[in-house]
């Protein structure tokens, strides 16, 4: 049985993290903050706000569903669920490759699938445990590499890491670069960010996440609502008190730590309080964004691929040349023409084109609906 409330909460994960990520479509964030393309106070704004509300929170959330997901999953699959399970991770790994490296540099999937394999030790874990686990990883490696991060501005002071030489390279490429030029840099962009260490510090900081979610399918939060409703309200207020003080820090006083403790503590708080106010929000803003939600899978490819051939020179190859309220405006294009797709598309089939592929590759030709 699939939960409205689980759907919708993926079809606002799609449009936060799309507002994120139209910002990396558009301009050479990898190399250089997006201030440096503002060109007036509604950009200056706008970007605020995309960094209080949506910036680092949006991943974290897209991971309490897949780690939600998974144990719903593993309480249906059965004697064969570890197979199962292993060939929906392989069968994600290669929709990334082929993401990160004919789309987009900065895909997900690859990370997902990778960290989904050590979901396999906690499958028969208690909810006490999942929660325990989860709770003390994300507590310790966020307060953790955190301090880290203090001690290290308190003897070297702020870092610049900007590279603006690197800036300039992507939008020659991007902006007026052939296939090839593209794809060269698109690997280059992805080597950037991907590394051993960095896989070590994304396991750390996305299993946390999947075990919590999956904690929360065990408990059945959003299963039984109703018998749950004061541990949910209980962690959303916290979350959110806790989510908006780390978040807003920097705008009080910004620095390397600040910057850093908004988005290993601000960001995945808020994404817990994103998730528990679905709980109390109306029925009709659960119609609203579920069907887009319900085909996550394939509206994240999507956007991937409508806003490449936006920015992109085998496009209109606006890359670079945009401002960010430009930007952003194009996500809203975007995500409001998902929203009628999805709305459309789910009144004729029963999931997504590309949650269907998923799903064959997962299960075999039986389980295609």
């Amino acid at each position: 049985m699939r939960i409205s409330t689980i759907d919708a909460v993926r079809g606002l994960a799609l449009f936060g993290i799309l507002l994120v990520n139209v910002l990396d479509f558009s301009l050479p964030m990898l190399y250089v903050d997006a201030s440096v393309f503002a060109k007036d106070g509604g950009d200056r704004f706008l970007l605020a706000f995309v960094d209080i509300f949506a910036q680092a929170s949006f991943y974290p959330l897209f991971s309490l569903l897949f780690g939600w997901g998974a144990w719903v999953m593993f309480e249906k699959g059965g004697g064969r669920f570890r197979v199962t399970f292993l060939r929906r991770l392989l069968a994600l790994l290669l929709f990334g490759m082929i993401h990160a490296f004919f789309i987009w540099h900065g895909d997900i999937l690859i990370g997902y699938a990778i960290v989904g394999l050590f979901l396999f030790p906690f499958f028969q874990a208690s909810a006490n445990t999942l929660r325990n686990w989860a709770l003390s990883l994300w507590s310790s490696w966020a307060f953790g590499s955190t301090i880290l991060m203090w001690l290290m501005w308190k003897v070297s002071g702020d870092v610049d890491f900007s590279e603006p030489e690197l800036a300039r390279q992507a939008i020659a490429n991007y902006q007026q670069g052939t296939w090839e030029q593209i794809f060269m840099q698109r690997v280059a962009d992805w080597l950037y960010v991907n590394s051993l260490t960095q896989t070590f510090i994304f396991v750390l900081t996305i299993l946390p996440f999947f075990l919590f979610g999956a904690y929360i399918a065990k408990e059945k939060w959003f299963h039984h609502v109703a018998q749950h409703r004061e541990t949910i309200q209980k962690w959303c207020i916290g979350s959110f008190v806790v989510g908006m003080a780390f978040k807003l820090l920097p705008y009080i006083e910004k620095n390397i730590v600040t910057t850093y403790a908004q988005d290993m503590i601000g960001g995945p708080a808020l994404a817990l309080f994103y998730l528990t106010a679905f709980s109390f929000v109306s029925a009709k803003v659960i119609h609203f964004f579920a069907p887009v939600g319900k085909m996550a899978f394939t509206n994240y490819l999507m956007q991937s691929i409508i806003c490449t051939m936006i920015f992109y020179s085998y496009g209109f190859g606006l890359y670079g040349k945009v401002t960010p309220k430009q930007a952003l405006a194009v996500a809203l294009v975007v995500y409001v023409m998902q929203i009628c797709w999805s709305h459309w598309w789910l009144k004729k089939h029963r999931i997504g084109p590309l949650e269907r592929v998923w799903r064959w590759m997962t299960y075999g030709k039986k389980k295609t609906t």
